[in-house]
């Protein structure tokens, strides 16, 4: 097994080299020969890549002491190690190619100074591990280059678990690794296919051959009824859960002072001459006349804020006794999931409470998927028909409205999202009260929305 394996590094290591990735005596290459205790197979440091026979090989364990064969291990097998341990990959390889040595020194200096490189729109994407679109965008970080390994190899530590099977050194090179040597040499030779693309494009729009692909969508937008839960829910489950509790919350809550102002809220509206009530009182209303006032805002779905709070709070209840739970649409999370590992920022945008968006999400029937949304916006930022309600929350994630997509089932709000600028999708679901999509495109999951 050994020896195979040394025959098969020795192999790959000539062919990177007869590629032009490795010249004199750079790269540097191992494979996992043992996990217990964790023993590297490897190349000698300042040898020519292109010429190292099996035998020449040598072995090195977790601390980068060389306890097999003849030379001296590189300085960076620390980083070497430092990948094995974090991603549990079998083989680690390293190239100095003119793309990789090139662009990750651009990325650090030009305008993506975030610390990564993205790569997207492209076919050869699916040659790497977990990706199955070419629509699919990942970001290949890029570290300053450090003379001292150990700091390196620490600051590269935290990287590694989201990294698409790689990670750039700047004005050094790349890094890529998979399970095996055969995997790993895959996602070292699609990725620099991807670098090498990537330059080329850059060189081509800098002469004015090309345009400068657009940035795409960076954040996903939600509602939330009849988009990612069904619409019953909260008609059928919900509200009536609320409505019911009503008089006994109010009762038993209605002392403290969060509760207390709310009621004054709910006085206020009803005293006054606002069209969300059929008749003003002139008085205080008593707790029968304000609870009636208020299961008719429901039976009627009619809005008020105060109301809003008040059926998030008993929601809050229903869900910490495991009586709700937010049933969602099957390609919901691993939709929201797999935008998240793509780096898309993903918020929410519902006429219900943020606490109520909140709740739901995280009393889920695929579990707590809250932490997966970064910004929540409900009415208070601005009615959801109005175009300046989606240029603000544009203005609150810090991106052009462009770079958004909002996904709604109403066509009043899209209509508004798109005079902002955002980019739009219909949302066909089952039981949904709107299924004409008119000029909107239309989707029936979110797994048709490639980003």
């Amino acid at each position: 097994m050994t020896s195979a394996l040394a025959d098969q590094l020795s192999r790959t290591m000539a062919a990177l080299h007869a590629r032009g990735w490795c010249d004199g005596t750079g790269g540097n290459f191992s494979c996992v020969l043992a996990r217990e205790p964790l023993t590297l197979l490897m190349a000698p440091s300042g040898v020519d890549k292109g010429s190292v026979a099996p035998q020449e090989l040598i072995e090195v364990d977790a601390e980068g002491t060389v306890v097999a064969g003849e030379g001296r291990a590189s300085a960076e097998t620390l980083l070497h190690l430092e990948i094995v341990v974090r991603t549990g990959a079998g083989a680690v390889l390293h190239t100095h190619s003119q793309a990789a040595t090139l662009l990750s020194d651009w990325c650090l200096a030009n305008e993506e100074r975030s610390g990564s490189l993205r790569l997207q729109g492209l076919e050869m994407l699916k040659g790497l591990e977990g990706i199955g679109s070419h629509h699919s965008r990942v970001k290949l970080p890029v570290l300053a280059n450090d003379q001292d390994l150990a700091r390196l190899s620490a600051a590269a530590g935290p990287l590694l678990a989201g990294a698409p099977h790689g990670l750039l050194i700047a004005g050094h090179g790349l890094y890529a690794w998979g399970s095996d040597l055969s995997q790993a040499r895959r996602h070292l030779e699609i990725l620099e296919w991807l670098l090498e693309q990537r330059w080329r494009r850059l060189l081509l729009e800098s002469l004015g051959q090309l345009k400068p692909q657009p940035e795409g969508i960076k954040a996903v937008l939600l509602d939330i009824e009849g988009t990612t839960c069904p619409v019953p829910f909260v008609s059928q489950v919900l509200f009536p859960y609320a409505r019911e509790r009503l008089d006994g919350f109010l009762r038993s809550e209605g002392q403290k002072p969060e509760i207390a102002a709310l009621i004054q809220a709910i006085d206020g509206a009803m005293m006054s001459d606002d069209a969300v009530t059929e008749r003003t009182y002139l008085t205080t209303p008593t707790h029968v006349e304000r609870v009636r006032f208020l299961q008719s805002l429901i039976d009627h779905d009619r809005k008020l804020s105060a109301l809003k709070e008040l059926q998030g709070l008993i929601w809050d209840q229903g869900y910490a006794s495991g009586a709700l739970q937010c049933p969602l649409f099957d390609d919901v999370a691993p939709a929201l999931r797999a935008w998240r590992n793509n780096g898309l920022l993903l918020a929410v945008y519902s006429s219900g409470s943020v606490k109520a968006q909140k709740l739901l999400y995280r009393h889920s029937t695929d579990g707590d998927l809250s932490d997966l949304f970064s910004h929540w916006f409900d009415t208070t930022t601005g009615p959801k028909g109005e175009a300046a309600s989606y240029n603000t929350i544009a203005a609150e994630l810090g991106m052009a409205p462009a770079s958004i997509l909002f996904v709604s089932d109403s066509r009043n709000e899209l209509d508004a999202a798109r005079s902002a600028g955002m980019a739009i999708r219909f949302s066909v679901r089952p039981e949904n009260p709107a299924v004409d999509p008119g000029p909107f495109e239309a989707i029936t999951s979110l797994e048709q929305i490639a980003l």
